[in-house]
């Protein structure tokens, strides 16, 4: 209900009393009551200070969840943004996040946020923008081609990828880091999901994806940028392969071949085409080739910068690491068991999550922490706020892995601890991305000594699209530890 209903219902149920005056066959109700409603129901979310014209637009843009932090610190648990013309409110801290969490399905929508995306594959919607029973269908769908399973299924494929790509790594010579993780993921995901190579168009896919979400979705960039003559080029490319990959998946095609992600969407597309027009089916297809990028690629990144910056954890993850592959290569029970490794990625998404808040548009009108927060409103929810507070994390900018150990559990606690996001649209492949990370991780370890390139080289962030490290952090290997396969 709007404020003003609750208030004109109010009026109607005051009595007349003695105090009330009556003007010109008008009643005057009691003014000091009047009053009190009045500044009730104009109580504003407070804004965070900003600057003319940009509002926070800066800061915002050089680390996101430094300064939403900090405005939660000083406004509390609701405020407002202002970027250029738009204006968002927060919703920041462990209540937000539980109750997000509990009402993400009913109160909040994704559709616009992540429409435009969609427009530019020609499509009217995708699994990130749908919402509600759609969405849950959809999921469902797709869940088992993003499971861990399908990554057991596939290890020695994977494991693969990985040691071919290193056989092209010179030793003693800077590898960008960033770029070089995102080679290894993008390309298993891709053979696992859709059964599609996509090394020799990793160029273009970078370009085409990164492109759009910053024009389209987070629009950190200008769309100007869409008018070059290398995106051009480099979306037409990503479109292609996403024709090819259907094309790849026609019935007659996949009659003896396990099945994966792909066929599941191509066999609901088949099924239910109103449902899943053709024109919706590039964005799912072409998930994969998306996922790797950011989520795994970016996320690995970070992981290896951690075990190069403290040489006492990544002797203990080559520990880990040679144990698996002295099992005859990599299982499932192997990377189970891959203790450290596990917490040294816990505490890397902790630090640097690449998805440091959600933002999504209201379905209708509630009230949190006192304030009301109308429909059709967009809102961030800060959900990696908790990742930083000294109450949940006691010296929350320290990397300490022993955060995750059965004594300490700091994680375990409700709605602390989100690197995957919350609510409906949680991450589908986070069961997978963690497998994937510590699968790549384990196995540079174990073939090869590496260094931070240059050796004091301190971690810098590149924001755009998400979170990643920016291009200056690079590494080398020392030496070879182990020989590769052929």
């Amino acid at each position: 209900m709007h404020p003003y209903s609750s208030f004109t219902a109010i009026l109607h149920t005051i009595r007349p009393t003695k105090s009330d005056k009556i003007h010109s066959g008008h009643r005057q109700i009691n003014l000091e009551l009047m009053s009190t409603l009045d500044e009730q129901i104009h109580t504003q979310i407070p804004l965070a200070p900003g600057v003319p014209i940009l509002g926070n637009a800066l800061p915002l843009a050089r680390n996101v969840i430094a300064f939403l932090k900090e405005q939660y610190l000083q406004l509390g648990p609701v405020f407002r943004v202002r970027a250029l013309q738009r204006e968002m409110i927060v919703l920041a801290g462990v209540d937000a996040n539980l109750f997000y969490a509990r009402e993400g399905k009913t109160l909040f929508r994704s559709k616009e946020f992540w429409h435009e995306q969609d427009v530019e594959m020609g499509a009217e919607r995708s699994l990130i923008s749908m919402d509600g029973d759609d969405h849950t269908r959809f999921r469902k769908v797709q869940r088992p081609g993003y499971a861990r399973s399908m990554l057991f299924d596939n290890l020695p494929r994977a494991t693969a990828v990985l040691t071919e790509e290193m056989r092209t790594w010179p030793q003693g010579q800077p590898l960008p880091g960033v770029y070089s993780m995102q080679r290894l993921a993008t390309e298993q995901l891709s053979l696992i999901a859709a059964n599609y190579s996509a090394k020799k168009d990793l160029d273009a896919v970078i370009t085409a994806v990164r492109t759009i979400l910053a024009t389209r979705v987070t629009k950190q960039r200008p769309a100007i940028m869409r008018l070059s003559p290398k995106f051009r080029k480099s979306k037409a490319r990503f479109i292609e392969i996403g024709e090819e990959v259907m094309a790849a998946h026609a019935p007659e095609l996949r009659q003896n071949a396990p099945p994966n992600l792909i066929d599941a969407i191509m066999a609901l597309h088949r099924e239910d085409p109103e449902f899943l027009p053709k024109k919706d089916l590039l964005p799912a297809v072409l998930g994969p080739f998306i996922a790797g990028l950011d989520t795994v690629a970016s996320t690995t990144a970070f992981i290896l910068y951690a075990l190069l910056k403290y040489p006492d954890l990544a002797q203990q993850v080559t520990a880990e690491a040679d144990q698996l592959f002295a099992e005859d290569g990599p299982t499932a029970a192997g990377l189970r068991r891959l203790d450290v490794t596990h917490r040294v990625a816990l505490e890397a998404m902790r630090l640097w999550s690449i998805a440091p808040a959600l933002t999504r548009t209201t379905t209708q009108a509630f009230t949190f922490k006192g304030y009301h927060v109308p429909a059709d409103s967009e809102v961030i929810i800060a959900t990696t706020i908790p990742h930083h507070l000294d109450e949940y994390f006691p010296d929350p900018e320290k990397f300490d892995i022993d955060r995750y150990t059965p004594e300490r559990k700091e994680h375990r606690q409700p709605g602390v601890y989100a690197p995957f996001g919350l609510g409906p649209h949680t991450c589908l492949g986070q069961g997978m991305a963690e497998i994937q990370m510590a699968l790549n991780i384990a196995t540079l370890f174990h073939y090869a000594e590496l260094k931070l390139s240059p050796a004091d080289y301190e971690l810098k962030f590149d924001p755009v699209p998400t979170l990643s490290p920016d291009s200056g952090m690079k590494f080398e290997i020392v030496r070879w530890r182990n020989q590769l396969p052929s």
